[in-house]
């Protein structure tokens, strides 16, 4: 039994990768064929693309030097094991490598609050934390990631689903927000609900003591296009809220981030230095990373980048394990590495 769904899960895995081929090459046309070939900027970023992906050979940049070993591994989000049922586990894959597109585009972000029994005595009441998810995550596999999430830092966090139209329609998407840094839909509805969480944030703070105020925070976890989305976000932020002091209750934390550019272009020298508080992790060998945040550098990404020798994509398996256990690297101790265990931002900041 056991060697029977290894087989089924190496099939899965080796025809997932020679559809996303498949589907990568047919929407890098499509993409071309409905933007102006012109733009010189747009011709730059497609030649990036193509000759990344001639490098990154059978996904092990995606699923890490043992591609099987996530789909049987406790705490990976590839484990049929934290799913209902086998329907749901096969869709969340499916999802995962193909993106199968709805009968219906779906561009707004849609909040799924934790199951009330999730933390319900947290050590950190004053503290609001959502988890923004990339491309290909179904509701299911991005719940698996809130979960892990939510057992690591000890709060309960809502999931902002990033909900998947295809993998042709997602990736004009995200050659709308990194490319041209243009307002997406998708990203203007996540600016939506994160300014209005702070300006109940302000409520809150208005009937609160001096000293409990620096205690009220909006945490924003990212990861993959998630970091790409939260950096056009900020941007948006920064450009309609400039010299809010609201936004110093903002904290944004991405992994394996897609962004090019943190926050993207757009802002001015004095919004640069408005930036919320934001610290970055990246696996040396991730795909999406050498091509997103990694490529970027702090010359280009505000906030400090902590980096791990290895490959793979995956929240879970390939970022959050090694996180717990302080295995990134950077030149100032990792905020959110404080934070572990239902510590508080407010002593964090201290």
């Amino acid at each position: 039994m056991a060697e029977r769904d290894r087989s089924k899960k190496y099939l899965v895995f080796v025809m997932g990768e020679k559809i996303v081929r498949l589907l990568w090459w047919t929407g890098l046309k499509k993409a071309t064929s409905i933007f102006n070939n012109k733009h010189a900027k747009l011709e730059q970023f497609i030649q990036e693309f193509l000759t990344d992906f001639a490098k990154v050979g059978f996904l092990t940049k995606v699923l890490g030097e043992k591609p099987l070993e996530p789909f049987s591994a406790d705490d990976s989000e590839l484990n049929e094991k934290y799913y209902d049922n086998s329907d749901r586990y096969t869709q969340a894959l499916m999802n995962f490598f193909i993106d199968l597109p709805p009968f219906k585009k779906e561009c707004k972000i849609k909040p799924l609050h934790p199951p009330v029994d999730v933390h319900k005595i947290t050590p950190t009441p004053n503290e609001t934390w959502f988890f923004l998810n990339g491309i290909g995550t179904n509701e299911d596999m991005a719940k698996v990631n809130a979960r892990m999430l939510s057992d690591i830092f000890k709060r309960p966090i809502t999931l902002l689903h990033n909900p998947g139209n295809g993998f042709m329609a997602d990736l004009i998407e995200v050659m709308k927000g990194r490319a041209f840094n243009l307002n997406t839909a998708i990203a203007e509805s996540a600016r939506d609900h994160i300014w209005s969480e702070l300006k109940i944030v302000k409520e809150k703070m208005r009937a609160a003591d001096k000293e409990m105020e620096k205690s009220y925070k909006v945490v924003v976890i990212a990861h993959s296009q998630g970091g790409l989305i939260i950096s056009n976000v900020v941007r948006m932020l920064l450009q309609d809220h400039g010299g809010n002091p609201l936004l110093n209750q903002l904290e944004v934390y991405t992994f394996a981030s897609a962004h090019d550019q943190y926050p993207s272009s757009c802002c001015t020298d004095a919004q640069q230095h408005q930036v919320p508080f934001t610290e970055h992790f990246a696996n040396k060998e991730d795909y999406v990373s050498q091509v997103g945040v990694l490529k970027a550098g702090s010359k280009k990404t505000v906030g400090n980048i902590y980096i791990k020798n290895g490959a793979g994509h995956l929240l879970n398996f390939h970022y959050l394990r090694d996180f717990v256990h302080g295995r990134y690297e950077g030149k100032e101790s990792s905020r959110l590495f404080s934070l572990l265990g239902g510590c508080r931002l407010a002593d964090a900041e201290k």
